[in-house]
């Protein structure tokens, strides 16, 4: 797990108003919570260029330093983004401890798809669910698909891990490999679906009608 170390000092107020104060002196608000901690702070601006790098990644262990030097390990559970600019307006940051495991979320990152001619690689999930110790969580875990062939799929219960447990369902599909035409009869049939919906809620009117009358 990659590990990254962020300014943070103790708020003293909470509440709209306060946090509206703290954006325009270019601070974050965040709270760290856990286990006997529920303390509200805020983070500079400048320092979130190092979770942005990492797309506030779950998978990400932040050592938040303190203004009296106190350390406090966290991972980021909950990022808040303005509806409008979706700039961060808040963090959730839950505390871990080294030598305690704990659940998090971890990106997939599909490899080998050059390697798969003449058909259509569909992605069903983008991340799955782990528990392990958090310096040992990997920042994204690599599903290996070149020796897949038109027909095959790749289940989380194919996933080889050393020293991590596997929480999402071991039976979800991860990947599947269809042929073009395949897909093309796919999407013909969400097409006609699609198109069969708006007579369903006509007759729908149509027999409401019929009995208010």
């Amino acid at each position: 797990m990659e590990k990254v170390t962020v300014k943070g000092f103790r708020r003293e107020k909470t509440g709209k108003q306060a946090t509206k104060r703290l954006r325009r002196e270019k601070f974050l608000p965040a709270i760290i919570y856990g286990r006997d901690i529920n303390l509200p702070i805020k983070i500079p601006q400048s320092e979130l260029k190092l979770l942005k790098k990492h797309h506030f990644s779950e998978a990400m262990l932040v050592e938040i330093v303190m203004d009296d030097s106190s350390k406090i390990e966290c991972i980021i559970k909950d990022v808040q983004y303005h509806p409008l600019d979706e700039e961060v307006i808040h963090l959730d940051l839950m505390r871990v401890f080294l030598k305690e495991k704990v659940r998090v979320r971890v990106p997939l990152e599909i490899k080998g798809e050059e390697n798969i001619k003449e058909a259509v690689v569909e992605q069903m999930m983008w991340e799955i669910e782990i528990e392990a110790l958090p310096l040992e969580i990997p920042e994204k875990i690599t599903v290996d698909i070149s020796s897949l062939k038109i027909g095959d799929s790749f289940h989380v219960k194919d996933l080889k891990l050393e020293k991590i447990k596997i929480v999402s369902d071991p039976e979800g599909t991860i990947v599947t490999i269809l042929g073009k035409e395949e897909q093309a009869e796919e999407v013909s049939e969400e097409v006609s679906e699609e198109e069969k919906e708006p007579e369903v809620i006509k007759e729908k009117k149509k027999a409401e009608s019929e009995e208010e009358s």
